[in-house]
């Protein structure tokens, strides 16, 4: 037999090995799990789709005979949660970019089946460990939304932040993270998928073990729940020390902002708004990402006067403002000039001087960065207009001195930074920040369900780190979280507009998950698993 029909025959034989008898049915669970999964977003937004989602997830672990199967069947169901989940990313496609329609069309399904992949290596995981250790399938089914939803994606969403509009839910959040949390809930949906097994069989001893289960996971939602009360309780009471913030929003379409002769009128319309705020005394003013229209060089201290100064006239400040901050070049926003531009923010200060300025260290990909850009100049070509920009070194606190009351201490994440759970931490340990803010830009989503998922995650951040959460966005929702989750108050506008909003100061020690991330959660799922192992009956060695 030659060399290449061996391999075809070995083909034939892996794929009859994949494609079981049965497989037909789990390949119709997996593709239903991911949709149902999917339901839990906007506009249908049906939170317990969640669960149900996962409960499909579960029961793709329980059937699957080997790794690779557990592969294929966990990739298709991430990638039709993914499909499903982000359709707005062929309409924001086309409109930014010179594809079309069926390019966008294609270009989605490749990102649905790139953002599938972890949940199928979750899967496989999840066999392996089962098959080595005999280990529980909630064990399982946690170690694997675990490794899911802790590898890198272009768009990450998870379990956790999808039911955040449910605080009651979240808030072990704080020990155990968003990941963990997710994990939670898998283990959950796989004891309950296990008592299920067990209740349809016809052994009245398996029925026993399902009424235990039953209990035991309606036991553990009411501890969840309790705890969810608790901490709520706690942590949306009022503080002694607040601060009064106007959220100024735009409602600036981003193909204007590329237009210099609309610069003057964008500045006039953010000034106006500032000044009416002012009016209602606040401590502070912020403007979303990129608002103010002129970019600036990037060692500017000083805030420039007459046409494009914000401090004057009747505004006093301080105004928290982002700004594209040029590194060397003049004009800094011609075509021609990419990778010498920072996404930041900063204060200017009723002095007109500014504080210090906070250079975004996490870039979107193909939109202000382009993965293989370099090496592939198509890419670069096509998603030019939004890409190009430089990544800051590290976080930096900007800090507001007010003349009554402490000062303002923020950790500024800018743009799709408040969805980052590892770069949340990141801000906490290192600045010590007593209230959160996100500036963001989310007009490139505008009329598309992202702006409102992107509301969802970024309320995870607050109770991970246990601090407020003020919002000040662009043709999305601009929000007050507080340290529960809740939203407090939101003002979603296409037209230019603020928000006054009384968020609380919290100078509280940071968080267990703050300080310590995903590591407890992973070493006890590892140990757990490892215990399993140890404890697997052994054969006895033929004589």
């Amino acid at each position: 037999m030659s060399s290449r029909a061996f391999r075809s025959l070995a083909l034939r034989h892996a794929l009859r090995r994949l494609v079981r008898p049965h497989a037909p049915r789990l390949w119709l669970g997996a593709a239903l799990g991911g949709g149902a999964f999917a339901l839990a977003t906007l506009p249908v937004a049906i939170v317990p789709a969640v669960f149900v989602g996962l409960l499909g997830y579960a029961w793709l672990l329980s059937r699957a005979a080997r790794p690779s199967q557990a592969f294929a069947l966990g990739w298709l169901w991430g990638t039709v949660a993914g499909a499903i989940g982000m359709r707005f990313v062929p309409a924001v496609i086309v409109r930014f970019t010179a594809l079309g329609w069926p390019a966008a069309a294609l270009a989605h399904v490749g990102l649905a089946a790139a953002q599938g992949i972890p949940w199928g290596l979750g899967a496989a995981l999840a066999v392996a460990v089962r098959g080595r250790t005999r280990a529980p399938l909630e064990l399982a089914t946690a170690l694997a939304t675990m490794l899911a939803t802790s590898l890198p994606g272009v768009i990450v969403w998870t379990p956790a932040g999808l039911v955040s509009p449910w605080p009651l839910l979240v808030q072990t959040a704080d020990t155990l993270g968003e990941r963990g949390l997710s994990a939670l809930f898998a283990a959950l949906m796989a004891a309950l998928l296990r008592g299920l097994d067990a209740a349809v069989a016809g052994d009245p001893a398996r029925r026993r073990v399902a009424r235990q289960t039953f209990a035991a996971v309606a036991i553990s939602v009411a501890l969840i729940v309790v705890h969810g009360v608790v901490s709520v309780t706690r942590w949306s009471a009022r503080g002694q020390e607040t601060a009064r913030i106007a959220l100024v929003t735009t409602g600036v379409d981003p193909t204007l902002r590329w237009e210099p002769v609309n610069w003057p009128r964008l500045l006039a319309e953010l000034r106006r708004e500032t000044a009416i705020a002012e009016t209602a005394g606040v401590d502070l003013t912020i403007w979303p990402e990129a608002a103010y229209p002129y970019a600036m060089r990037h060692d500017t201290r000083a805030m420039p006067r007459g046409q494009r100064e914000i401090i004057g006239g009747a505004i006093a400040g301080p105004v928290l403002f982002g700004f594209l901050a040029a590194v060397t070049i003049e004009h800094p926003t011609a075509p021609g000039a990419p990778h010498d531009l920072y996404n930041s923010a900063t204060v200017v200060r009723p002095d007109r001087s500014l504080s210090t300025i906070y250079d975004k260290v996490e870039l979107l990909a193909f939109g202000e960065s382009i993965p293989f850009g370099e090496q592939i100049h198509w890419l670069r070509r096509t998603f030019q207009r939004g890409g190009g920009l430089r990544p800051g070194s590290a976080p930096r606190r900007i800090d507001v001195e007010r003349a009554a009351g402490p000062a303002l201490h923020l950790g500024v994440l800018n743009c799709y930074e408040d969805t980052l759970t590892s770069y949340g931490r990141r801000v906490a340990k290192s600045l010590a920040p007593n209230l959160l803010v996100n500036v963001t830009n989310d007009a490139w989503f505008a009329g598309t369900l992202a702006p409102e998922l992107h509301l969802r995650l970024s309320a995870l951040r607050a109770v991970e780190l246990r601090r407020d959460l003020v919002r000040s966005v662009n043709l999305g929702p601009s929000a007050w979280i507080d340290a529960a989750g809740q939203v407090r108050a939101v003002k979603r506008t296409t037209a230019p507009d603020f928000l006054i909003v009384t968020p609380t100061l919290r100078d509280t020690p940071p968080t267990l998950y703050a300080s310590a991330g995903d590591l407890p959660t992973w070493l006890l799922l590892l140990t757990v698993a490892c215990g399993f192992h140890l404890r697997k009956p052994r054969c006895p060695k033929p004589r």
